[in-house]
């Protein structure tokens, strides 16, 4: 037991040691990012301080925005073809996906494998191929405070209100208010949350 637990000491280390190395030689900083293992950046990507990526996950693309203490757990994918903001505080959790025009704000909390996509295909014309029909972008946007619990789904055109909580499975085609509670498929309100209005 004390062999694997000097083994797994020597690794942490070791990943320690070369997101430090990584950090410095991408920003001068060793501490403005804290890299996992096999983390893969491209593009045009702006980082805060004390960011987190941790082991898999790759992030990609153009005008990608991630600010202060923004915490990306495992095997986050996380995709620009217009503009991706993750805004202060927020924590992204694993096996999660955020595609094409996605505005996150403070604070927000994402569960696991949860599907973000500000983009949507166009399929109408039945006499064409939907993938030569492309795609139109209206985009997401997530206000701050917001909930996004596990497995949730939340489609293109969308704005989750401040302070909103998303219950786990729920499939999010119509915006949401602030500070209320959505679930099923489609996400129908189940209740508000109480709050003071400043």
């Amino acid at each position: 037991m004390n062999n694997i637990r000097f083994e797994n000491k020597l690794v942490e280390l070791k990943i320690e040691l070369l997101s430090l190395i990584r950090s410095f030689f991408l920003f001068g900083n060793p501490k403005k990012v804290r890299f996992g293992r096999r983390v893969r950046l491209t593009g045009k990507i702006r980082f805060g301080n004390d960011v987190t990526i941790q082991d898999y996950s790759r992030i990609r693309g153009r005008n990608i925005e991630i600010r202060d203490h923004v915490f990306i757990h495992e095997n986050v994918f996380i995709r620009s073809a217009v503009t991706v903001q993750i805004g202060r505080g927020t924590t992204i959790n694993r096996n999660t996906c955020i595609l094409d025009h996605v505005i996150i704000g403070n604070d927000c909390s994402i569960a696991p494998n949860c599907v973000i996509v500000g983009s949507n295909h166009q399929f109408m014309d039945g006499s064409k191929t939907i993938k030569s029909q492309g795609s139109e972008i209206v985009g997401i946007v997530i206000e701050d405070d917001v909930w996004i619990a596990a497995n949730v789904t939340v489609l293109d055109g969308v704005t989750i209100g401040k302070g909103s909580v998303v219950a786990a499975g729920a499939v999010v085609t119509k915006s949401v208010l602030p500070y209320t509670i959505v679930g099923g498929v489609p996400a129908k309100e189940i209740s508000k949350r109480n709050h003071v209005l400043v």
